[in-house]
């Protein structure tokens, strides 16, 4: 981490933070032998549980009769906040319930943070299925009542906890006829990759200073956007540094060829003179080599692209906050080290979610004012910019090679025509060592040139799809093909950083 970076935490502390979230899904029999004794074990479990984590722990599970019911109503006793996860309509769903046990899941369902319909499939067996599936991936811990035998039917319970014990999902199985418990794939026998590092990764970020001085957010949307802005400002600070630090290995490159060209020509002041000239343009050139080591951009240029893709998965959820349905751009499936995060974000959502989405016609113009145009123009000025940027490099490569070549000729012709013998040695050893630094600076350039086009390429080529998506939003009248729309235009705009962030994660790319 950058000294200047490091500094700021270090003195201003932690700004804004998200919660740290433990995900806790739930499976269970509908029908139990003993509802009271399953309701205190369940419940019991759950008190222990929220006592010992300092994560906030969060429910994960359907309303369906039976012990879903009970673990959903053990969780709002206990002030444990509920995603209710549905495998039909309300209406569908409610064919399952008697009077009396739909009132309570109705009432289930209020205290609810989030109450969520999934599945897809027609068959209605499937979409239970379909359900335990979902509770599974939405979860970090499963948590199990089931009485060990087999399922007696598509989704049920033994099928919900064999697949959580494929993935490798830590699952607690609570034997619903004596209340044993029994753990498989526990954390501490080796935890998974993505619960590491996103934890690792949601403290780092937590650590990280907040800086606006205005008064603390307190409602869950005020704190999802300060902690985008803490995000954002965190990654202004360390980028302009990498830009004007990646140029300096190039300009010791070019001091280092002007240098071991220009050395011959100090014949007139002795051959220790030259020799001096010779000495600090291989000096040069060793510290361009040694540069990007000494001054850690490879470390800043991965901080910045670390910065960069939270905050962009961050702005891609906020813009996306006022969908009424749960929606996320990206998964931990390709950022497992943000999963943490998204947790964190996902649970602030849910806890914000306004009793009735905005119209249709209201969010779209908002997205497209807040959003959309703002990309736009964004990407059409940086299209801009990258191509007045590739033709100014151009040409200051060819001025460069032209110069070079006219002063390497005209000193070897100099030295080895007037003075011929033992000082043509020496010129013959500038002029290859010229050359030499001459050609790693116009490799340089060139890397510089073909990343110009490319990003200007690439820039036109969003700005094109985004006019495209323009037009279309602005055509369509309902929520789910304005859901569908906005979640491809927020993962177009974080293509290219996951792209930069993976090459950099692994190696691919030079790192200076």
């Amino acid at each position: 981490m950058p000294r200047r970076l490091s500094t700021t935490v270090a003195e201003a502390g932690a700004g804004v933070r998200l919660p740290e979230v433990l995900a806790l899904g739930f499976t269970g029999h509908r029908k139990l032998a003993d509802e009271a004794r399953c309701r205190g074990w369940i419940h019991a479990y759950l008190a222990e549980r929220k006592t010992a984590e300092k994560r906030t722990v969060v429910g994960v599970s359907s309303v369906a009769a039976g012990s879903d019911l009970l673990f959903a109503e053990s969780c709002i006793a206990l002030g444990i906040p509920l995603r209710v996860l549905l495998p039909l309509t309300r209406e569908e769903f409610r064919k399952d319930f008697d009077e009396a046990m739909w009132s309570r899941a109705e009432q289930a369902m209020r205290g609810a943070i989030s109450v969520e319909v999934v599945g897809s499939d027609d068959r209605r067996d499937e979409r239970y299925y379909e359900c335990g599936l979902e509770t599974v991936q939405q979860s970090q811990i499963l948590l199990a009542v089931w009485n060990g035998q087999s399922a007696q039917g598509p989704g049920g319970t033994a099928e919900i906890v064999e697949f959580a014990r494929q993935m490798g999902r830590p699952v607690v199985w609570m034997h619903s006829e004596s209340g044993a418990l029994e753990t498989y794939n526990q954390p501490s026998d080796g935890p998974s990759r993505t619960e590491t590092t996103g934890e690792a990764e949601l403290e780092f970020l937590n650590r990280l200073p907040g800086l606006s001085d205005g008064p603390a957010p307190d409602s869950p949307t005020e704190i999802a956007a300060a902690w985008l802005e803490k995000l954002d400002r965190n990654a202004v600070l360390v980028a302009p540094q990498v830009r004007r630090l990646a140029a300096l290995p190039i300009v010791c490159t070019a001091l280092a060829a002007f240098l071991s060209a220009a050395a011959p020509r100090m014949h007139w002041a002795g051959l220790f003179s030259m020799a001096a000239w010779l000495a600090a343009g291989a000096v040069l050139g060793l510290t361009a080599s040694l540069l990007p080591a000494m001054l850690r951009l490879g470390q800043r240029q991965a901080l910045w692209v670390r910065l960069r893709t939270a905050a962009e998965v961050s702005r891609a959820a906020l813009a996306q906050w006022q969908m009424p349905s749960r929606t996320q751009v990206v998964g931990p499936e390709i950022l497992p080290e943000l999963s943490g995060m998204l947790l964190g974000l996902n649970l602030l959502k849910s806890q914000s979610t306004p009793a009735a989405p905005p119209a249709v016609a209201d969010f779209v113009e908002m997205y497209l004012k807040q959003r959309l145009l703002d990309q736009r123009e964004y990407y059409r000025r940086q299209a801009t910019e990258s191509a007045a940027m590739a033709r100014r490099y151009r040409l200051l490569s060819k001025v460069c090679v032209i110069a070079a070549i006219v002063l390497t000729v005209g000193t070897f012709a100099g030295r080895f025509f007037l003075q011929p013998g033992a000082m043509a040695a020496s010129s013959w050893l500038a002029l290859l060592s010229s050359a030499l630094f001459q050609v790693a600076t116009v490799a340089g350039a060139l890397l510089v040139v073909h990343d110009c086009d490319r990003r200007q390429r690439r820039y036109l080529e969003i700005h094109r799809a985004l006019a495209g998506w323009e037009k279309e939003l602005r055509a369509l009248r309902t929520w789910p093909p304005v859901i569908q729309v906005v979640g491809r235009i927020e993962r177009a705009l974080l293509v290219e950083l996951i792209e930069w962030r993976s090459l950099l994660q692994n190696r691919k790319m030079p790192r200076n």
